[in-house]
């Protein structure tokens, strides 16, 4: 059986400019993310023992349980998406989550996705290169939604707080930034008791509009590297303002725009925006340390994490 646990991502900058059509017209994008200690599970069994060879049949556990000859007939889109692109034989699959993952906005299939692809990369190679699974989660991931970005599959696999950066060609870059601002102020998830689907986001938003965030990115990189923690946050809420006016449909109801609200007017938030494309999801909020602050909505006090994925044969 191969285990593997990888984090879950949040983007802070640069949003949108790691699709593949910004960066065919701009040939480049940026954006700034960070793991926190929050993660996706999944195992593979090849039934050695032969207790499914009888059957010849897939097995998929998640919140639901799915027994079925053909892979076609799946439900789980990403379970059924990877079986196929590698032309896996019957298996036992098993997948988990630390949250509610289902449209959180934090790259929770990719992330499963990733388990997946480095499952069977240790299953088939005898070994594990985070580029390699990137690459082959992020062609899976396309079939899914075409629309999605790149920041998601390469986000995760790789711990801590980091710049990268998106080339033509599917080339990309990754710089490790300082993450004293997770020692020194509390980061919080807040749960807006919405779910979305990212591709009814992403096909509103206007690259041209979008191409602003590069700058805030950079000088994004810059406030990390000296520490200034007033200019991370300033910068923050400057890129979350512009994100929501690029598209109106990132704050969809009167929940989500009451929440954004709430946070803004907020004076022991020093920082806030909503994560992943828009829509539902959580929102991040940053604060000085304290102990009594509270969210009227559900809500997770974070950390980081600096390990990335982890899969091992057990």
């Amino acid at each position: 059986m191969i285990v593997s646990k990888c984090p879950l991502r949040i983007s802070l900058f640069g949003g949108s400019t790691d699709s593949p059509a910004f960066i065919k017209k701009f040939e480049s994008g940026r954006v700034i993310s960070f793991t926190p200690n929050l993660y996706t599970y999944s195992s593979l069994h090849q039934d050695i023992n032969g207790f499914n060879q009888n059957q010849k049949k897939y097995i998929v556990s998640y919140s639901e349980l799915e027994c079925s000859e053909r892979v076609f007939d799946l439900k789980n889109s990403v379970v059924r998406e990877f079986l196929l692109y590698f032309n896996i034989d019957p298996l036992k699959v098993s997948l988990n989550a630390d949250i509610f993952s289902n449209g959180s906005g934090l790259a929770s299939s990719s992330s499963y996705l990733l388990n997946l692809v480095s499952s069977y990369h240790l299953m088939t190679n005898g070994k594990v290169d985070l580029k390699s699974i990137c690459k082959d989660a992020f062609e899976i991931e396309s079939r899914l939604n075409p629309l999605n970005g790149y920041q998601d599959t390469y986000g995760c696999p790789y711990g801590g707080i980091k710049l990268i950066e998106f080339f033509k060609g599917g080339t990309f870059n990754i710089k490790q930034l300082p993450d004293s601002v997770f020692n020194l102020f509390d980061f919080y998830l807040i749960y807006t008791g919405d779910k979305r689907f990212s591709s009814n986001i992403l096909k509103h938003y206007n690259i041209d509009k979008s191409y602003d965030l590069l700058s805030l990115t950079t000088q994004a990189v810059s406030a990390f590297e000296k520490e200034d923690y007033c200019q991370i946050f300033e910068l923050l809420n400057s890129s979350w303002i512009k994100k929501k006016n690029n598209n109106r449909y990132i704050l969809s109801n009167k929940n989500l725009k009451q929440i954004d609200d709430d946070l803004e007017h907020d004076n022991a938030i020093l920082a806030h925006k909503l994560c992943g494309a828009g829509g539902g999801g959580y929102f991040l909020a940053i604060s000085e340390k304290k102990s009594d602050i509270s969210f009227e909505n559900p809500y997770i006090k974070i950390k980081i994490d600096n390990k990335g994925i982890q899969t091992k044969k057990i």
